[in-house]
């Protein structure tokens, strides 16, 4: 199988154990009808997500949604929903919860991970970009995630809500699944930064810091490449930004400021 743009190699390999390719068009023949499925049955659900609060079918619902781009396609490889509690962690199947055969109780905590691709044409070369996040639902609802949604060409578009609470358990569970079977997730210093803003409004300051001295290595290069005009003027300034006001937020003074890059 062909590694495709943004895809790790062995991301690629996995789908061709798993037999990805065949689960990724069966999703796209199937995906429409299950978010139409749950439109139809709460007429007054505009869509809108992720949204703090909804239920594990909503949140199922809405990763199925079609794309809002025209020119784009987002397939669904693959959703894993696992029962976390004391005792460890047991996996739900996704089909058997579909059709109704499986009832969870209420109190249960759940921690959903989906793999989706994003397809879009640009000129003769075709982009699939993939992207694995996490949904927390304690007790059945939700209260944190790390969402990428894709938006004109496949651009990327994140939104991350640190985990506080009865959801660390599950975030702690969820991003050690991710570790082991699917890789590292891509995060550019724009991303890292806002994540490292999110941890500080849970009240997480060393995963802030973290998040901020992580960054440094690259933010430096960057940096370096601005200033010989190597890298995008916007993209980085934004990550300067970014990185300032999570700096001021820690009380972190930074030895100089950031050069602005040419325009």
């Amino acid at each position: 199988m062909r590694a495709v743009r943004g895809l790790p190699r062995k991301w690629t390999a996995r789908a061709a154990r798993w037999g990805l390719g065949l689960v990724g068009l069966v999703g796209l023949a199937c995906q429409a009808t299950y978010y139409d499925e749950y439109r139809a049955r709460h007429p007054g659900w505009d869509g809108a997500f992720p949204r703090e609060g909804a239920s594990l079918e909503e949140v199922l619902a809405a990763l199925h949604a079609p794309a809002t781009h025209e020119g784009t396609r987002i397939a669904v490889d693959a959703i894993e929903i696992w029962q976390v509690d004391a005792g460890g962690a047991s996996r739900i199947d996704f089909e058997t919860l579909r059709r109704g055969d499986a009832q969870l109780a209420e109190g249960t905590d759940v921690a959903v991970l989906a793999l989706r691709t994003c397809q879009a044409e640009r000129g003769l070369e075709t982009l699939s970009v993939p992207r694995v996040g996490y949904y927390l639902l304690p007790a059945l609802r939700l209260s944190a995630y790390d969402h990428y949604d894709f938006g004109r060409i496949c651009a990327v578009q994140s939104q991350f809500l640190a985990a506080r609470g009865p959801a660390l358990p599950l975030e702690q569970a969820a991003v050690a699944r991710i570790a082991s079977h699917y890789g590292r997730v891509p995060l550019d210093l724009s991303q890292l930064y806002r994540r490292g803003l999110g941890y500080l409004e849970a009240g997480r300051v060393r995963d802030a810091q973290a998040a901020l001295t992580s960054g440094e290595p690259g933010f430096l290069e960057t940096e370096a490449r601005a200033r010989r005009g190597e890298a995008d003027a916007e993209s980085f300034q934004e990550a300067a930004r970014l990185r300032a006001q999570l700096m001021r937020a820690l009380g972190v003074e930074s030895r100089r400021e950031a050069t602005p890059a040419p325009r």
